[in-house]
């Protein structure tokens, strides 16, 4: 079974791209000496956005199965998917919550070569902490602090996960309408957040992924002109495959949108 996807993804705010084009144009066109590397927290961003979305399909295509074959009416839950989606399920944890520190590296690596005092840090988590006391530039924590709501709660379930010996089980319910939804909760003694939906809580967070990097790359355009004298430019992305499927949780369980997103359906 495949995950649901759109045909195509047409959007502009691309990191990896818009990082890619200042890249070329400062090895091509300025011929900078020496030429430019592709800076190694640009590739992890990379690998880590293909596995994600990777987990992200395996995940979505065990939970549909789940749905079909709920243990309700004599049905027996089809327990190889119920396994193999609590894998993927803790995967996808750790892949989004890399992905944010991936981001935070692609930030420090411009102000470290151009504004080196200014604070920015490879950890996301103390970018966030730092931006709240008051520790960056202005204009950055005033980015983070609109834009990041979800994440505290996401790394504090990954931290669950990779330090305080957290499982996650998924539960099921059903709507007033008959339909099957799956949550996800602890097995640690606290309250749990139990038939949480788990399409529309990663739907969420990178929702707020890619809000964030809508408003960076925003956010660079002005700091680029001033640090090198010209602004990347936003070819058009076109995202197919796996290479679309993060922003397609966004959009369909996230609720993103914006502007210059165009997204064609399967047929």
């Amino acid at each position: 079974m495949t995950s649901q996807r759109p045909k195509i993804i047409h959007h502009q705010n691309n990191l990896s791209g818009y990082v890619g084009n200042w890249r070329l144009l400062m090895n091509q066109i300025l011929k900078v000496q020496p030429p430019i590397d592709i800076p190694r927290e640009l590739v992890s961003l990379g690998d880590n956005t293909h596995d994600l979305s990777v987990m992200l399909s395996y995940l979505d295509a065990n939970l549909t199965i789940l749905e079909e074959t709920p243990d309700v009416a004599g049905q027996q839950i089809n327990y190889l998917a119920y396994a193999e989606a609590r894998s993927f399920l803790k995967a996808c944890y750790m892949l989004v919550r890399i992905l944010f520190d991936d981001v935070s590296g692609v930030i420090k690596y411009f102000y470290d070569k151009k504004e080196p005092n200014s604070g920015v840090t490879k950890s996301f988590d103390k970018l966030l902490s730092r931006a709240k006391n008051g520790k960056l530039p202005e204009d950055l924590s005033t980015l983070l602090k609109q834009t990041i709501v979800n994440f505290p709660e996401m790394r504090n379930r990954r931290v669950d996960l990779e330090h305080y010996y957290e499982s996650l089980l998924i539960s099921f319910r059903h709507d007033e309408e008959g339909k099957t939804i799956l949550g996800h909760f602890s097995t640690k003694q606290r309250p749990a957040k139990e038939y949480e939906d788990i399409r529309q809580y990663f739907g969420s967070v990178l929702c707020e992924y890619q809000t964030l990097i809508d408003s960076l790359l925003d956010h660079f355009d002005a700091k680029f002109v001033d640090w090198y004298r010209f602004k990347p430019h936003r070819d058009l992305n076109i995202l197919q495959g796996y290479a679309g499927i993060m922003l397609w949780w966004a959009c369909k369980y996230g609720n993103y949108r914006h502007k210059d997103l165009v997204v064609i359906e399967s047929d």
